[in-house]
């Protein structure tokens, strides 16, 4: 066993003894070494970016603060137009439900001019020979005349606008020769 181990002893001294350690271990050393390089650069990078980000948080902070008495308000006009755009929905709907309703009447199809204003006149006409009538239509005639709906008022969802007070006309006084 003892002649073993001398022989095992002898070739691993050989082989450490024919390794060149400065050509195996410098290429991993200039790894290592480029590797701390990089490392440094990122670290002066993070360094310069939280500096940036800590300066810019400490600009922004204080104007969003100061912007906060202002959110609210930003935030009722924002609801307000969300109401009135829903508000204008509601009365376009409605008025497109009573230009059917009005076209239904007069029983315009043809959208030309000749069609818009010879077929209502036509169809006035026809519906005065109670014969010829054979239902009555959908109408926005109340009592025989036009009632048109309640459509918004631009006050009930932004407050009644403010006028600018006009500035006093200036008077020149310029002194006077005598």
């Amino acid at each position: 066993m003892s002649v073993d181990l001398n022989n095992v002893s002898q070739d691993y001294a050989k082989i450490i003894q024919s390794a060149d350690l400065d050509k195996e271990i410098s290429p991993l050393c200039n790894n290592i070494d480029d590797m701390l390089a990089r490392l440094d650069e990122f670290e002066t990078l993070l360094s310069s970016v939280r500096a940036e980000s800590n300066g810019m948080m400490a600009n922004n902070v204080c104007s969003i603060l100061g912007f906060s008495e202002s959110f609210d308000q930003l935030r009722t006009r924002i609801d307000g137009l969300e109401q009135f755009v829903s508000a204008v929905s509601t009365n376009l709907s409605e008025v497109e439900r009573s230009v059917d309703m009005a076209e239904e009447e007069l029983h315009v199809t043809d959208y030309s001019i000749k069609g818009l204003l010879l077929k209502p006149l036509k169809a006035k006409l026809t519906a005065a020979d109670p014969l010829n009538s054979v239902s009555q239509p959908r109408s926005n005639l109340v009592d025989g005349e036009y009632q048109p709906f309640e459509v918004y008022k631009s006050e009930d969802y932004f407050g009644t606008p403010q006028r600018e007070e006009e500035p006093a006309a200036e008077v020149l006084v310029t002194p006077s020769s005598s």
